[in-house]
């Protein structure tokens, strides 16, 4: 899965022009930063105390969602919030389309009843290669299948740390991928998720790699 970041090629973070411009993105899902204030979920990077009730609502990102048939994937800037976005998102019917990054945790599991959640951070144990199995095994005791698996910075996608998240079955969503190199590195090792401002460049490779792939059979 390619993941267009907020605000993919100049379009502005949690910005209209960014919801109208989904179909260039050639990406399977988008993202959004999500906050609360009163019973209103909105788009902001950071909290807007003032001002919003002038933000997109998350209510108008889903129907954007919904219109150009991505995922998207709710990067949560507070704890709590992942009971309200499944209400909503089962209101608007798109709780299929649904993805948690940001501050859903493992003690979210038991409002975690829909979506697939990424996982950025598990206490006590750094991403690194010796420490998959033990990954694994936090996931797995959680015994809740919409934990998908981690959502890791670009910094920790070494070889290795892939390598063995791929060996023991820990899957990977790797965030913010920018960079043509890195990109042409990732994306033929096939992580679940690469999340870029280059949606696009992502795609181009990822058909280029399968074109080769089958070519070579």
């Amino acid at each position: 899965m390619i993941t267009a970041h907020g605000g993919a090629l100049g379009t502005g973070r949690n910005s209209r022009i960014y919801f109208e411009n989904i179909s260039t993105f050639k990406a399977d899902a988008i993202e959004v930063d999500v906050h609360r204030r009163g019973g209103l979920l909105y788009l902001s990077h950071l909290p807007a105390p003032f001002s919003y009730k002038k933000k997109i609502t998350l209510a108008e990102a889903f129907a954007f969602a919904r219109k150009n048939n991505v995922k998207i994937n709710c990067d949560l800037k507070g704890r709590g919030l992942v009971a309200d976005v499944i209400k909503l998102a089962k209101e608007m019917a798109v709780a299929d389309l649904l993805i948690f990054t940001g501050s859903v945790r493992l003690s979210d599991s038991k409002e975690l009843t829909e979506g697939e959640a990424w996982v950025n951070r598990i206490k006590g144990l750094c991403y690194t290669a010796k420490n998959v199995p033990k990954i694994k095994k936090v996931l797995e005791d959680t015994k809740n299948p919409h934990f998908a698996g981690l959502n890791v910075n670009k910094i920790y996608a070494t070889d290795s740390f892939l390598a063995a998240c791929k060996e023991h079955g820990v899957k990977l969503s790797i965030f913010t991928v920018d960079s043509y190199k890195e990109l042409k590195r990732l994306v033929p090792m096939e992580p679940a998720n690469i999340t870029t401002n280059y949606p696009v460049v992502a795609s181009t490779i990822r058909f280029e790699t399968r074109n080769a792939e089958k070519e070579s059979k």
